[in-house]
């Protein structure tokens, strides 16, 4: 990857509706090697295009982290587990004293508590967790990205 591949990344991260014209006047590069350079990108490196929404409009008033411990022979069943929940929208395996840290979202403190107590706690493996509710989301955005 180039500068001119990192350009067009920082664009689309900013807005992933941007147009490829409008694309190559923010990055200075003739329509044809962005357009290029966007579908190599396409199929080695963007994942998929999304979106942001204001959570609390579309029903989805709290958010909660949670860190769980596993038991370590059945560590890969429960992040498959918790990566199959809807309510579940990131898992990621960290290392210190709990092995999972995932985020879960839900319309209500019942609901949450239900997905807590009636989905997630009764996973096999899932041997102790603790939640944190947000109070409050201080940003909520992609990290700018550089050239390494």
């Amino acid at each position: 990857m180039d500068d001119l591949d990192f350009a067009i990344l920082q664009c689309l991260m900013r807005n992933s509706r941007i147009t490829i014209s409008r694309m190559s006047e923010e990055i200075g590069a003739p329509d044809a090697t962005v357009s290029n350079r966007l579908k190599k990108l396409e199929g080695e490196v963007i994942k998929r295009y999304t979106m942001i929404p204001d959570w609390q409009k579309v029903g989805l008033g709290i958010t909660a982290i949670i860190i769980i411990q596993t038991e370590s022979e059945k560590h890969e069943d429960v992040k498959l587990s918790l990566s199959e929940l809807d309510e579940v929208s990131e898992v990621y395996s960290v290392s210190g004293e709990y092995d999972l840290l995932i985020k879960v979202w839900g319309s209500d403190i019942g609901e949450l508590n239900d997905i807590i107590n009636d989905k997630i706690r009764h996973i096999d493996g899932v041997e102790d967790l603790t939640e944190m509710i947000v109070m409050e989301r201080i940003k909520e955005d992609v990290p700018k990205i550089s050239k390494i």
